[in-house]
């Protein structure tokens, strides 16, 4: 591979890995802030995620629903 290449795979990695830290930063302050800023919030159910079953219109729902508590959130 010629320098220039591997610069260039260097380079998309890094923007990589710092995209992954970001989101994983990102959810873990949710997390805190979630836990000591509101008393009546399921931890564990928040960190099961979605499941795959959800269709696209439940999903929408679910967004649509917990929206004015995410935008509070953050």
């Amino acid at each position: 591979m010629s320098s220039l290449m591997v610069c260039a795979v260097w380079i998309t990695y890094q923007a990589h890995e710092m995209a992954m830290d970001a989101l994983h930063f990102g959810v873990h302050r949710s997390f805190t802030i979630a836990r000591f800023h509101y008393e009546n919030i399921d931890l564990e159910m928040m960190s099961q995620g979605f499941a795959p079953s959800y269709s696209d219109a439940e999903l929408e729902d679910i967004e649509n629903e917990v929206a004015p508590l995410a935008w509070d959130l953050s």
